[in-house]
């Protein structure tokens, strides 16, 4: 082990020495090679510290809009006190000499990236070796964070801390122009429910949409029903099921695609016809972008883990979790639950910008909800409640009429089996309202009616 670690820190980090001359002496010769590298690089980028000095010297005369060539570069590395430390004019007029091609500034710049993220990668391994050894965080914190960051390092670009409001405005501009060329085309991902689309716009990226029910409400069915119709219209769908295994998911998916009652599927009762449905459902799953994850005891490191390797692997749309309440997350101690919900919430939020992803997160209302006479679900409902309402962009709640229908005399007996409400009761970035679904059980299906937002 000794003799492989002497081999190990005896190797020279990768680096182009001669890439990062040409970029600095590029950008002293030329003002386009000035643009064309500082969205690029970052001072950290180049291996000399010399380079290093230099390149913040000529962020600094960026930063104060003056020229950069060798007179001004020298200067501020004189008020930087580092003139001599990188070799004075001397040094300067041999990068600027040597500078073969200034409009390949772009090329060198993308060579001195590739083996700062080599040293970067380097880096991030070595800290997870010793955070192993250490032995102070568990695998799945170590896993967690070495995955993130060298997600971040194979995606990496140039971030600014801010962004100017004009180019915020010309990209909302674009956005608009867009929506006009493609009017009558949902802006987000569909739900396949047309009164809830028109009231969402669809399901957006980045959105954290809260599902909430009574446990045997539909929330799940729900749930199964929007990822499979927005498969359907082309989405890439991961689903997370910690309360029912994969082949129940599938069941429910192919009585809700095949229109064939849950029952005879259980009891492998099907007619020639029922037999015919389910395989033409099977054939139009075919090219459908779902993969279903039925492992019951993970957590957000895991999940978060996942979506990022299959948003690199095939993309990635939406992401739904069944349910909130039945996920952990280290570092609580037991009693803390209302906070450690918080923390989940707040962290699959995070996810869900991360990846630019919508997702669906399922979550189970409080028995408040049925001690009042009409049993409106309140979004002070939400079980362990935290702060899911605060990181939701979207809550969603599903109210069915016959599912008090042995408590309440006052239930509208006529349409107790065939509807369920709908009720959007928080809406970031629109309106909310309450659209009515036709519910049919037996299919575990949702379906649209003939009618508008109530």
């Amino acid at each position: 082990m000794a003799e492989e670690r002497e081999i190990t820190t005896s190797l020279e980090p990768p680096q182009d020495i001669e890439a990062e001359k040409a970029v600095l002496g590029s950008m002293l010769q030329s003002e386009d090679a000035v643009m064309d590298v500082t969205d690029r690089l970052r001072a950290e980028d180049f291996y000399l510290r010399e380079h290093q000095e230099i390149y913040k010297a000529f962020q600094d005369l960026c930063r104060k809009n003056v020229n950069i060539d060798l007179n001004t570069t020298y200067s501020q590395l004189r008020s930087r006190h580092t003139a001599d430390f990188v070799g004075g004019m001397v040094y300067l007029s041999r990068l600027s000499d040597n500078a073969i091609v200034p409009g390949n500034a772009k090329y060198y710049a993308e060579t001195v990236l590739a083996k700062s993220n080599m040293r970067q990668l380097i880096k991030e391994a070595d800290e997870m070796r010793a955070q192993a050894y250490d032995g102070q965080n568990s695998a799945d914190i170590i896993l967690d964070h070495a995955e993130q960051r060298i997600f971040e390092i194979a995606h990496k670009t140039q971030k600014r801390n801010y962004t100017d409001i004009n180019e915020v405005l010309v990209e909302n501009i674009k956005q608009i122009q867009e929506l006009e060329r493609n009017k009558g085309q949902l802006p987000g991902i569909t739900t396949g429910f047309t009164d809830l689309d028109k009231l969402l716009g669809g399901l957006h990226k980045t959105d954290l949409i809260i599902l909430a029910a009574r446990p045997g409400m539909g929330k799940t069915a729900f749930a199964l029903n929007l990822a499979g119709n927005a498969a359907a219209d082309g989405a890439s769908v991961i689903i997370f099921s910690m309360e029912m295994s994969k082949e129940q998911l599938g069941e429910r998916m192919f009585a809700t695609a095949a229109s064939v009652e849950m029952e005879h599927l259980k009891r492998g009762n099907l007619t020639q016809d029922e037999w015919m449905s389910l395989s033409e459902a099977q054939d139009s799953f075919e090219n459908c972008k779902i993969v279903i994850d039925d492992t019951s005891d993970i957590s957000v490191l895991e999940i978060k883990n996942k979506c990022r390797r299959r948003k690199a692997e095939a993309g990635l749309d939406l992401i739904v979790i069944d349910y909130l309440q039945l996920m952990s997350q280290q570092g609580f101690k037991s009693g803390d639950r209302v906070n450690e919900i918080s923390a989940i919430t707040r962290q699959i939020k995070i996810l869900a910008k991360e990846l630019d992803c919508a997702v669906i997160l399922l979550s189970q209302l409080s028995r408040d909800i049925e001690k009042r006479p009409n049993h409106k679900p309140q979004l002070s409902d939400l079980r362990e409640s935290g702060s899911i309402e605060q990181d939701a962009d979207i809550v969603i709640f599903l109210k069915r009429e016959d599912y008090y229908a042995e408590d309440d005399d006052e239930v509208d007996l006529s349409r107790q089996s065939n509807t369920c409400e709908v009720h959007v009761a928080k809406h970031r970035s629109g309106s909310t309202g309450v659209v009515e679904l036709a519910w049919i059980g037996k299919y575990t299906k949702f379906g649209n009616l003939e009618r508008s937002i109530l």
